[in-house]
């Protein structure tokens, strides 16, 4: 799955990840107190403008990488607690769409790449059926045979609609890995307890570190679907020409690349909250799970109390919104993030 690295760095920046360090808790137990998560994302520094291919291709890996690295933030509070009473009340049909036939907007207009893209027109998901495969010990092959279920279920979900709106879609790959991994986008280490999952736009691959994944999450399956759901809707981005207007935009105006990244980051969390609702029936999210679920979405996001410079994936709040917003409606025309006030991407 590997192949050649898509972005080569300028020689004038650096990109620096950050780190995460976890609770010293027993596993497989939702931690009990907030953790930390570090992000550098961009140097301060914009890029030239235009006049370097090379740098032009480095705020492509910023885009494309940086941002798709998908911060955790664990908040205080066990998953449980009282169950909600909604799962039951909650209409998960797809809308229906406007515009089902629709050609992609020209790909040199940025904006309107992101804000009117055809992908917003096209209803609902389809309520698959999608049963949940039993997680156990939340082994690595445990993780793996229960993300591949799940994938063949995003694969059927968003396939469609993508290419109604006049995509080509091309099934993304999976490696859960428990030992250092090489990427296109970098490498990642569970000794470094920095990442979680993420998503390589250079391979189309989504990574998911078995280890730290199940210290923060156990057996907790709905956590580990809305976190490859998220991951999952960077491929969704990536095919609907998102990603490439979002590294764009970024170029034009690199003084708004947190809120683009937000933006970005946060339509994400909502194309996994979409797909949630589109399975809940089957999966099936009943109130125990609605009520974990109410609760692992608000833990999404950047570090509470985190400068202003560093915020870059939104709020835990804000993710919690878009989130459930798009798990009720089961609607695409609900990610539009980059028409959204800017109070509701903070």
């Amino acid at each position: 799955m590997g192949g050649q690295p898509a972005y080569l760095p300028h020689p004038y920046e650096q990109y620096h990840p950050g780190y995460y360090q976890p609770p010293q808790l027993p596993a497989p137990s939702w931690p009990q107190q907030q953790s930390q998560w570090g992000y550098g994302g961009w140097s301060p520094a914009p890029p030239p403008r235009r006049s370097n291919g090379v740098a032009r291709l480095f705020v492509g890996l910023l885009g494309g990488v940086a941002a798709l690295f998908f911060a955790l933030v664990i908040v205080s509070a066990a998953l449980g607690g009282a169950a909600s009473s909604r799962a039951e009340g909650i209409d998960h049909s797809p809308a229906q769409p406007s515009d089902p036939d629709a050609q992609p907007v020209d790909p040199t207009d940025i904006q309107a790449v992101l804000t009117a893209n055809p992908l917003y027109t096209q209803g609902g998901l389809a309520n698959g059926r999608c049963p949940a495969e039993d997680l156990g010990e939340a082994s690595k092959d445990e993780q793996t045979r229960f993300y591949l279920a799940l994938m063949d279920c995003l694969d059927a979900e968003w396939g469609a609609p993508i290419e109604s709106a006049g995509f080509a879609y091309t099934e993304p790959g999976l490696v859960v890995f428990d030992t250092s991994v090489t990427t296109p986008c970098g490498s990642a280490n569970p000794q470094d307890g920095r990442t979680l999952a993420f998503y390589c736009p250079g391979d189309e691959v989504l990574y998911a570190d078995a280890p730290q994944v199940r210290k923060f999450f156990g057996s907790i399956d709905v956590a580990y679907a809305i976190l490859i759901g998220h991951e999952f809707g960077h491929h969704v981005q990536k095919e609907t020409a998102l990603l490439e207007a979002f590294d764009a935009a970024i170029y034009d105006d690199y003084d708004q690349r947190l809120v683009l990244n937000r933006r970005l980051e946060l339509q994400a969390s909502c194309m996994g909250g979409l797909f949630l609702g589109a399975i809940a029936e089957s999966f099936p999210i009943d109130d125990q799970r609605l009520s974990q679920l109410d609760r692992a979405a608000g833990a999404f996001g950047d570090e509470p109390g985190a400068p202003d410079n560093q915020r870059d994936h939104g709020s835990g709040e804000s993710n919690r919104d878009w989130i459930l917003r798009a798990f009720s409606t089961n609607d695409l025309g609900q990610c539009n993030t980059f028409v959204a006030p800017d109070d509701d991407v903070d």
